[in-house]
């Protein structure tokens, strides 16, 4: 008959007995088989595993992203600028006097007074896109006023009467 632990170390047990019976069951966890002696080993191998599998995916991508597989070369654009010719016209009968403003390819105002009609003013630009402007005012009974871009008309304008006032745009030219 087996004695449990207390059983064993109680004054009323034998001494003798009680040794045999911690001696038996040092021995029987000794004994639990194959596996009770490997699964520690074996749960370090797996971990070792995993982490060298994870290392080489990672070491694996890292050259991927640092070591990009050649592409195709992408031909360099040239984006060629055209200068832009800008030619501001006014035309009509002037009567006494009369004056135009225009704005500049800064987009400033130039006002000019008016001597004789026709009036153009010519300007150059190498910007890709340009706001254009014209207002003109005379005291005769017709007046009319045109934008051109690279000699076409791109804003054209007329009126008839005394005083008259007319004006052109040309948002993006």
């Amino acid at each position: 008959m087996v004695k449990s632990y207390r059983q064993a170390r109680s004054p009323s047990g034998s001494g003798g007995q009680a040794k045999d019976i911690f001696v038996a069951r040092r021995v029987k966890r000794r004994k639990g088989g194959l596996f009770g002696k490997l699964w520690l080993p074996a749960v370090v191998l797996a971990v070792i595993a995993i982490v060298t599998y994870g290392v080489s995916t990672v070491r694996h991508l890292n050259d991927a992203i640092t070591n990009a597989p050649p592409v195709a070369a992408i031909q360099p654009t040239v984006v060629q600028i055209n200068p832009k010719n800008v030619t501001y016209e006014v035309f009509g009968t002037l009567g006494g006097s009369g004056k135009v403003t225009y704005a500049d390819l800064n987009s400033q105002p130039i006002e000019v007074a008016l001597a004789s009609l026709p009036w153009s003013h010519s300007e150059t630009t190498m910007a890709s896109s340009a706001s254009l402007s014209l207002v003109a005012q005379v005291e005769g009974d017709s007046v009319g006023c045109r934008i051109l871009v690279d000699g076409q008309v791109r804003d054209q304008h007329s009126v008839s009467h005394e005083g008259a006032a007319i004006s052109c745009t040309v948002t993006a030219a």
